[in-house]
């Protein structure tokens, strides 16, 4: 089956899933390892404030908009790291 939608693979995926991580574990003072990408940061603490300014610095990490409503649409970070490697996957196929 052919798709049109890059499909975001492991080497894509991890990085991504690693800056969110250390992001989060920031905005809720707690190391790393004690975040786990597949619960949704609404469980882990993240409140609104925090998602806004995550979407901030997303969008000014990889140069993409990042719609205020993103940790909505994709709330956990595993989710999130998904998206944009898919988002992020023809400017590598690109370059």
């Amino acid at each position: 089956m052919y798709s049109t939608i890059p499909t975001p693979t492991a080497g894509t995926v991890v990085p991504i899933t690693d800056w969110l991580v250390e992001r989060v574990a920031g905005y809720l003072d707690v190391p790393a390892r004690d975040i786990d990408p597949t619960t949704p940061l609404a469980e882990i603490g993240i409140d609104s404030v925090s998602a806004l300014s995550l979407c901030g610095e997303v969008e000014e990490r990889w140069r993409i908009p990042a719609d205020a409503t993103l940790v909505f649409d994709y709330p956990t970070i595993a989710e999130i790291a998904g998206y944009l490697a898919g988002e992020l996957a023809p400017e590598t196929a690109a370059s």
